[in-house]
């Protein structure tokens, strides 16, 4: 997603700012100086996110963030509705697939286009039996085109986090991927020192 002054975020989070730091007429080159928390836009959760002595950004291993990619469409469930393992499983046979050992699931809600209305925190969310599903099938990483990948009390965020499985939020575009799993992933996220240490 593109970042700019204003992008929405949880309550609990400063508003970013995108502010024009140098010019090319002035200073001989452009740049931006951006305030910004972890949690905006598109990014990465690192376990250290949710579990206490958990591994920050700089910690996982680069692994993590590639591997072969598969999008599940999620787009006909409703407002925070679950989505379990047997939505997931009823999609992954479709496309045959009966292992997932080194890939990187992400969830296709269509939320992306609602960012900044009032129904963006109301996508669809991963649920407890989801989440231990993918960690029993070997995922490397799971992702979402919505501000958060479950719901209060987040139980995707624990298990998969807990499980060293890093989350990928706010993610777009993924109707391009859908019904073509099988693509090559690579999702790098920004090298912070100690990020998402809480």
């Amino acid at each position: 997603m593109t970042l700019r002054t204003g992008f929405p975020v949880f309550p609990a989070y400063p508003v970013p700012v995108v502010h024009a730091w140098t010019s090319v007429k002035e200073h001989g080159f452009y740049s931006n100086l951006l305030i910004i928390i972890e949690h905006v836009g598109t990014h990465v959760d690192a376990p250290a996110h949710f579990i206490e002595g958990g591994r920050t950004i700089d910690e996982v291993l680069i692994d993590r963030f590639m591997g072969k990619g598969v999008v599940i469409d999620v787009t006909h469930l409703g407002p925070k509705e679950p989505i379990t393992k047997d939505i997931i499983k009823g999609i992954l046979s479709k496309y045959g697939i009966e292992s997932l050992k080194g890939s990187v699931v992400l969830f296709y809600t269509g939320y992306d286009s609602k960012l900044g209305t009032p129904e963006w925190f109301n996508h669809p969310g991963l649920d407890g039996s989801g989440a231990k599903y993918l960690l029993d099938l070997g995922v490397n990483a799971v992702g979402i085109d919505a501000p958060s990948i479950d719901h209060e009390p987040y139980p995707a965020h624990k298990l998969l986090l807990g499980n060293g499985v890093p989350i990928y939020e706010n993610l777009t575009n993924l109707k391009e991927l859908v019904d073509k799993p099988g693509f090559r992933i690579i999702g790098l996220p920004l090298k912070i020192l100690r990020g998402q240490k809480h």
